[in-house]
């Protein structure tokens, strides 16, 4: 099976190349899916709803290097903060904390239609939002910004989940196990070595 679609690959071979990001919200109740366009867009029987150009995604892209990287998405401005999003996020932390998202990049067609399915791009675990005002600007105003961490799926892979040889970990790993529960007391302790 192939990764694209001929439809996709003749879209990506264009001089003009129209995309534009997907996100999908995985909160604790419910799934959201949002996009940076000003209606309403049906992908796959899926309904992403729009962010009008106010949303932001930072730290996408390729990484040469062996670190686990984090994207950051933020929302600013919405007019009438029509997207459901920011109530849900803020409103209760574990709705959103360790909680999977995942960016797609959706390609449209000459008419801006969908071509083909979401190309998954991301996929992390949501961290806490924050959120942030402007300083006043004349009779502008302030502006209200979210922002969203998401750490990729590999964040901390490189880390035995336990390993330091306590109790403690003992207990995580097999609850009731007596193994290391003696270690505090071998420390400058002599063992003979067979003991006959």
């Amino acid at each position: 099976m192939d990764f694209f679609t001929p439809d996709q690959i003749a879209l990506l071979s264009a001089s003009t190349v129209r995309c534009d990001f997907l996100v999908k919200f995985e909160f604790a109740s419910s799934t959201m899916r949002a996009w940076n366009g000003n209606t309403e867009l049906v992908v796959d029987g899926d309904t992403y709803l729009p962010m009008f150009g106010f949303g932001q995604i930072d730290g996408l892209g390729m990484s040469g290097g062996t670190v686990s990287e984090a994207v950051t998405l933020s929302l600013s401005g919405l007019p009438g903060q029509a997207l459901d999003l920011l109530s849900v996020a803020l409103d209760d932390t574990p709705e959103v904390d360790q909680q999977m998202l995942t960016i797609f990049l959706q390609l449209f067609t000459e008419e801006w239609q969908p071509a083909g399915t979401p190309i998954p791009i991301f996929r992390g675990f949501m961290q806490p939002p924050s959120v942030s005002r402007s300083a006043m600007q004349g009779t502008e105003g302030a502006t209200q910004s979210i922002s969203l961490t998401a750490e990729n799926i590999y964040y901390g892979r490189s880390r035995p989940a336990y390993g330091r040889n306590t109790d403690r970990d003992q207990q995580a790993r097999s609850p009731g196990d007596k193994f290391f529960g003696f270690v505090a007391s071998l420390i400058s302790k002599t063992i003979t070595y067979p003991d006959y």
